[in-house]
């Protein structure tokens, strides 16, 4: 049986693809790009992820879905603050999902030449394509 894992970082709600001013905040101030997928990937762009891996249970159900957090990425890079959105199925991939997102470093685009911080809403998937439930899956994730 072959699994695939397809990681995608993708924010919810995608609002106004505008970039938000942020030449006349203070850098240390975060910004709440949850809602923006566009404003968040000009100011970080993903460096490092560590690939979680495809958790036992659901290979042994072939089960496929996805798990969505709010996290932070600081002035650093790094991923703080992993808030559990919601999950298809319920629960089944949160836990390697947040242990992943854990490690996950990003790299600062030249037009956050402050490295402001910025919340944001990821989204991990996980694909077999031997899935019982791929139907619902794709419904559910947009994989």
């Amino acid at each position: 049986m072959k699994a695939y894992l397809s990681i995608a970082v993708l924010a919810l709600l995608a609002g106004c693809s505008q970039l938000p001013n942020t030449s006349k905040s203070n850098s240390t101030d975060v910004l709440d790009l949850r809602d923006d997928k566009n404003a968040a990937e000009q100011l970080w762009t993903l460096k490092n992820a560590t690939k979680p891996n495809y958790p036992k249970a659901a290979l042994i159900s072939k089960q496929t879905g996805c798990a969505r957090f709010v996290i932070t990425i600081d002035n650093q890079g790094n991923t703080t603050d992993i808030r559990f959105v919601e999950s298809f199925p319920e629960g089944l991939f949160v836990g390697v999902s947040r242990e992943s997102l854990k490690n996950w470093q990003w790299q600062a685009s030249t037009s956050n030449n402050e490295s402001r911080a910025i919340i944001r809403t990821v989204q991990l998937d996980y694909f077999m394509k031997e899935a019982t439930n791929l139907a619902a899956a794709k419904a559910f994730c947009t994989i």
